[in-house]
């Protein structure tokens, strides 16, 4: 599993995952958590613990942050105050990660984005950093009837283009990520960078690990 076998250009269709892989959206995401914790009274989350949180949509990341036992219409009263300030603040401190934004754009294969983060809520932060152009499309958590670690997400964007599975590159920084692309039959690289481990399930390990974006997209080049 060694990054410097990865090649983008090899591949027919690169799929990137968004919070973790593209972007560092993690000061936005804890401050939409605690406003919802603020709000309702309940405890804040700690940065540290947010980031095993992240990655499976609102619905799990505000569940994740409330103390358990909480009744049902409380959890969707935090997840509509979450998605009230998200909405608005979900690019205030939000960056693509270091080269990413420009390696991309010169990628002469194409990108797509496929997130558990609601698709509205992609393909607004995409715009609001200047990318919407450089993804070919863009899945998010609630386009398709299932998500990742589903391999529906991935096949979705793989039939769509006409890729084939095998000259296919999913990206992403934890382990649904890369059991989605396993369970598709797509190639899977784990990057090292984000909020998780994408190595974590036992079942399901990265064809390649990358431990810095510049392993893509060496600078100079």
């Amino acid at each position: 599993m060694d990054g410097s076998l990865v090649n983008l250009n090899d591949y027919e269709l690169i799929l990137w995952d968004l919070d973790g892989t593209l972007v560092d959206s993690r000061l936005d995401l804890v401050e939409a958590t605690n406003v919802a914790m603020r709000t309702l009274g309940y405890p804040l989350v700690p940065f540290d613990r947010f980031s095993r949180m992240v990655g499976q949509g609102v619905r799990h990341l505000v569940t994740q942050a409330l103390p358990p036992d909480v009744p049902p219409e409380r959890i969707e009263t935090a997840i509509g105050i979450f998605l009230d300030w998200y909405k608005v603040h979900l690019a205030d401190n939000t960056r693509f990660y270091d080269g990413m934004k420009e390696g991309i754009s010169r990628l002469s294969v194409p990108s797509a984005v496929v997130s558990n983060k609601r698709e509205e809520l992609c393909r607004s932060i995409l715009e609001r950093l200047g990318a919407e152009t450089i993804f070919v499309a863009v899945v998010g958590g609630d386009t398709c009837p299932e998500r990742k670690p589903d391999p529906m997400p991935v096949l979705h964007v793989v039939k769509s283009r006409g890729a084939t599975p095998g000259r296919t590159l999913m990206v992403g920084d934890s382990a649904v990520d890369i059991e989605a692309g396993n369970r598709a039959g797509v190639r899977t690289c784990g990057v090292m960078w984000g909020f998780g481990d994408p190595s974590g399930h036992p079942l399901f390990k990265p064809d390649f690990l990358v431990a810095g974006p510049e392993e893509f997209f060496p600078r100079g080049v």
